[in-house]
């Protein structure tokens, strides 16, 4: 590619001035939207795929500094693995990142905690990464701008301008149309876009792509404390019992040792109340599921929080299309689901790790060929619709469990606590689901027909429920088995989705 492209000039705002927006070319191999987790991550997974130095990559991001609300903060194992490959991790966990050791879930505020540890899947890391969502951001920009290999001049990052447009030729995405301060624009020729700009992902409207099964299910609320008493001292926490989950999970190490930590309230999409009455509604409905003295400390730190709390919306996002001519989609972006499993920055770095190895593939393209090439889009798409979906059925399953909103989800629920005390193993195949590191659909369907069977036993034996009456049983069990079989049906689509290009391609050679 040139190196004597013209600095991108903006086209006049409507004050008639006209300003130059401050990028080195005019064109580029690889623009990508959104500085976050996933964009930053693609980036340098892309620069050190660049072995001969000859390509340019630019992130652009809307906000010259973090989204102002809070985000994801957990990172599985696999995840930290990858941020270690990409040589992200030291400089996380120098900033006060946490490396945390599993999940400690309570039935409910007097049960004995379950022990879903990291080390017990095999062949992983023994413990992932939670950090500020904040210090995230900024530490990942901070290494994209002294990125020491890769590209020619290193990776551009250009914050505060949003993408107002998209570039086109016939059916392919050729670059985009930026917008900064003050309305001016700039045009940025690109063989290939890369959309990390979230859940509301703007590249992926104005591509066209559907957002059909989007829906928001409810809304997160958080505090954060310093100084916890976590029962399980690094590891992050799950209470059940309110109307939705309660999460606790250390996120900061402070540079005098305080361990900062992030709850979070799973609350309906109908709030029940608003304003300042929400803080009186967390303390009356969902404070009593946590045990003492945490449930103190999250109390008054609830109602020393000064104004509203923060809050996000939790969107369910069934995976859209992953890759069309010229655009690929990568994190939230590419699909989410209840944050319920913590696999949302996992799934971005995995995503950014499987362009980094296509890029690697085509280190030695010449020149006037794209770099990521359609074959590369193709085995993107391929390795991403493997893993996602699988990802989105299981977050599914567990947050309709752990909510156990209906008889049968509540049967699945404890269900699933008695196969977890049964020992190891049910454990470890659980925990390899949970942190992404077993990814078919058909471990995750095993797993789930054994706890409804489970289900479906207890709820029938009346040994077990004989304080409860028969039509209670009955209903517990028509419900799990009713659930049991939904999962079926989509894990099979799942499957067939996986298997379904291969199957059509041999059928389109004969």
């Amino acid at each position: 590619m040139s190196t004597t492209d013209p600095i991108v000039t903006t086209e006049p705002a409507a004050r008639g001035a006209v300003t130059e927006a401050p990028l080195r070319h005019a064109r580029y191999d690889v623009v990508i939207v959104g500085a976050g987790l996933a964009g930053c991550a693609t980036a340098r997974a892309l620069a050190l795929a660049d072995r001969f130095a000859r390509r340019r990559v630019l992130v652009v991001d809307r906000y010259r500094d973090v989204h102002p609300r809070f985000s994801g903060e957990l990172i599985h194992p696999r995840g930290a693995q990858i941020l270690d490959d990409l040589g992200l991790f030291s400089a996380l966990h120098g900033v006060g990142g946490i490396e945390v050791g599993g999940f400690a879930v309570f039935e409910h505020a007097d049960a004995p905690f379950v022990d879903l540890s990291y080390a017990d899947v095999p062949r992983e890391r023994p413990r992932g990464l939670s950090i500020h969502h904040k210090e995230l951001v900024r530490t990942l920009r901070r290494e994209l701008r002294a990125t020491p290999r890769g590209s020619a001049e290193g990776i551009e990052l250009l914050e505060g301008w949003a993408v107002a447009d998209l570039l086109r030729h016939g059916d392919r995405i050729r670059g985009v149309v930026l917008e900064g301060k003050g309305g001016q624009r700039a045009s940025v020729h690109a063989d290939l876009v890369i959309a990390a700009d979230g859940k509301g992902s703007t590249v992926r409207k104005l591509a066209g792509i559907s957002d059909e099964g989007r829906e928001t299910i409810g809304f997160t609320a958080g505090v954060e404390l310093r100084g916890a008493s976590l029962p399980r001292p690094g590891y992050a926490h799950v209470f059940l019992g309110a109307w939705g989950p309660v999460l606790a999970y250390p996120i900061l190490r402070q540079a005098d040792g305080t361990i900062r930590t992030r709850v979070t309230f799973d609350l309906p999409r109908e709030l029940p109340v608003k304003g300042p009455a929400l803080k009186q509604h967390l303390l009356r409905s969902y404070v009593p599921f946590v045990p003492a003295p945490l449930s103190a400390e999250i109390a008054a730190a609830v109602m020393a929080h000064r104004g509203p709390l923060e809050m996000a919306p939790t969107v369910n996002l069934p995976a859209p299309s992953a890759a069309m001519p010229g655009l690929v989609l990568v994190g939230d972006a590419a699909g989410c689901s209840h944050p319920i499993t913590a696999s949302g920055m996992t799934m971005g770095l995995r995503d950014a790790e499987t362009l980094g190895l296509q890029a690697k593939r085509r280190a030695d393209a010449p020149d006037g060929e794209p770099w990521l090439d359609a074959e590369s889009l193709r085995r993107y798409r391929a390795e991403h619709d493997r893993y996602v979906p699988t990802r989105q059925a299981l977050a599914d399953a567990i947050y309709e469990a752990f909510r156990g909103g209906e008889d049968g989800s509540r049967a699945i629920r404890r269900a699933l606590f008695d196969y977890w005390g049964s020992g190891g193993t049910a454990r470890r195949r659980s925990m390899a689901l949970l942190s992404c590191s077993e990814r078919r659909p058909h471990v995750f369907l095993t797993e789930y027909i054994k706890t409804a069977r489970h289900a479906l036993e207890t709820s029938l034996v009346p040994q077990h429920a004989s304080m409860y009456p028969v039509g209670d049983r009955v209903r517990r069990a028509r419900g799990a088995a009713k659930l049991a079989r939904n999962k079926l049906g989509l894990v099979a689509a799942v499957m067939w989705a996986q298997v379904r290009p291969a199957w059509l391609t041999r059928i389109e050679s004969r």
